[in-house]
């Protein structure tokens, strides 16, 4: 027998042991999934957007079953979704209601916001954000959608070159907020029957400059924090909200009222939510 022939047949029989044993081991450890996470993913709209904390829907799934703890329900699902999960495990439900949300500080439409130059490049906020885009503010919307293509639950929309928020479906899950390259997301807290008012600006030039480049920039002038136990401030020329310590719709509509360029936004959604 050559030398070949043998090298071969050592070489044969040795992969075949080591396919035997890999065969015998995987038998041996292999872990039974608890038929109760199937069940449970199933049930799950399986968007992975990460507001219940977890890197997706099996993380999730898997350590409600595991820990028989739902912990902060899943957010997109409701409590639809969450009481099926319960009811799977055999525990209470989590009565999940809104108490945050995403708003956008650039509420300026087409033809509000100034553009001197046409963006022909590629479609997309953070393309056109690394040449400027067509905006002469460089802080305003772009209006290209990048937040909207990232949006799990469909709670943002554009029109007229204006990005809205359906407050209804919005899931705080963030991800808007890391889409944007220019940061016009934040997240706010919600407080139990008191509209949503927005400081719908983001440029922190001075109000002259502000003016040449939007009809309805916020020009720092500091009216809105005038207005009596006013939560509004100034800061870098811009105002804004301290939403921790806004209990009181009345401030805030009159700090609305007061504005000299309706930069301020009155984004109604009242529900009933557990204060943050």
């Amino acid at each position: 027998m050559n030398q070949i022939t043998i090298s071969v047949l050592v070489l044969g029989t040795t992969g075949l042991s080591f396919s035997l044993l890999l065969a015998l081991l995987s038998k041996k450890l292999h872990v039974e999934d608890d038929p109760r996470l199937k069940e449970v993913l199933d049930v799950l709209p399986g968007l992975n957007c990460g507001a219940c904390g977890y890197s997706g829907c099996r993380a999730y799934a898997e350590a409600v079953v595991k820990s028989l703890n739902l912990f902060n329900g899943c957010l997109p699902g409701g409590e639809e979704v969450n009481n099926k999960i319960a009811h799977i495990l055999r525990i209470d439900a989590v009565d999940k209601k809104h108490t945050v949300t995403a708003i956008c500080r650039c509420a300026a439409q087409e033809g509000q916001k100034k553009e001197s130059t046409s963006y022909e490049g590629p479609q997309t906020c953070k393309a056109a954000h690394l040449i400027g885009g067509a905006l002469d503010c460089i802080y305003g919307c772009m209006a290209l959608g990048d937040c909207i293509e990232v949006c799990p639950v469909g709670a943002l929309s554009l029109n007229n070159k204006k990005i809205y928020v359906d407050h209804t479906k919005c899931i705080a899950c963030g991800k808007c907020v890391k889409a944007c390259p220019r940061k016009l997301f934040i997240i706010i807290p919600l407080k139990e029957n008191i509209d949503i008012y927005n400081v719908a600006c983001s440029n922190k030039d001075k109000g002259a400059q502000t003016q040449k480049v939007c009809a309805r920039g916020c020009i720092g002038c500091g009216l809105c924090t005038k207005v009596e136990s006013s939560p509004y401030y100034l800061k870098d020329n811009l105002s804004y909200i301290d939403y921790k310590n806004a209990t009181q719709t009345k401030p805030l509509e009159e700090g609305k009222e007061k504005c000299p360029t309706k930069c301020i936004d009155k984004e109604e959604f009242k529900i009933s939510v557990k204060a943050p």
